[in-house]
């Protein structure tokens, strides 16, 4: 690949009370990281999730009773790329239609967001819905503009931006980055998710049933589907510290945040 092809962010949709213990809980809002519930008005759709985010990535929690259609576990992908017309590249390299724009509101004005590139999980069956998004050149420019020194279409420059206007937000937050993610899908989504990451440069490693992807910054363990294990099922992250006193935090009765060591935390559903 002539340029990388990271993570910028995932999206899982969980039960009413995982998401209700997700929102309420007032460690992950003040120690963990920067927190939002956000609804999103585009000319397409408008969503409402809660959202965490890190350094260069983040990720967002659907309620299944208000997800609009979502299936418990119904998941979603987003690799991110930083170089300018990267997605019109992929879309050559992997024989894809063409990237469509992805507006956003900002006061009553819909503003350049991103461009969409679409992989696979298009299906209304499909539990993963995967894509590559290329921030536009102008999104922070328009979308509460601010002389923080933050432009271009860097992820971090993005999440910046958007930590830089919430009321408030830790002052040493615990999560870097989401490292890892394990994923339980149907053999032919597994089978897509590696073709497609493989033509992204990812490598590949088959361990049993488990297929493993190396990318930048992140690896991928994709796990057969079962009546119990839909979707994201795991989350691995780089965090700066342990927090102090108490190193696992359950949310309901299937959801468990553990940190393992000063850099490494999971988080399972």
């Amino acid at each position: 690949m002539p340029f990388p092809v990271p993570l910028n962010h995932f999206y899982l949709t969980v039960d009413s009370e995982t998401f209700a213990a997700i929102e309420g809980s007032e460690f992950l809002r003040s120690e963990f990281a920067a927190f939002e519930r956000r609804t999103t008005v585009r000319t397409d759709k408008t969503y409402t999730g809660i959202y965490f985010y890190g350094t260069r990535t983040y990720f967002e929690f659907f309620d299944v009773a208000n997800s609009g259609g979502f299936k418990l576990g119904d998941s979603g992908i987003a690799f991110g790329v930083e170089v300018p017309d990267a997605t019109k590249t992929l879309q050559t390299r992997l024989g894809a239609l063409a990237p469509r724009l992805v507006t956003r509101q900002y006061k009553d004005v819909q503003v350049p967001w991103f461009y969409m590139l679409n992989l696979v999980g298009e299906s209304q069956n499909s539990v993963i819905t995967s894509w590559v998004m290329e921030y536009h050149p102008q999104f922070l420019l328009d979308w509460n503009p601010s002389n923080d020194g933050n432009q271009g279409i860097l992820r971090n420059s993005t999440l910046s931006r958007y930590k830089s206007v919430l009321n408030k937000v830790p002052s040493n937050p615990l999560l870097d980055d989401i490292v890892g993610l394990t994923i339980a899908a149907d053999r032919e989504m597994i089978t897509n998710l590696t073709r497609i990451c493989e033509r992204l440069g990812y490598r590949s490693h088959v361990r049993g049933d488990t297929v493993e992807l190396h990318g930048p910054d992140l690896t991928l363990h994709l796990i057969p589907e079962s009546p119990s294990a839909r979707g994201i099922k795991q989350i691995e992250f780089r965090v700066r510290r342990k927090p102090k006193g108490q190193a696992e935090f359950h949310f309901g009765n299937r959801s468990l945040l553990k940190f393992q060591s000063e850099q490494q935390a999971l988080w399972t559903f």
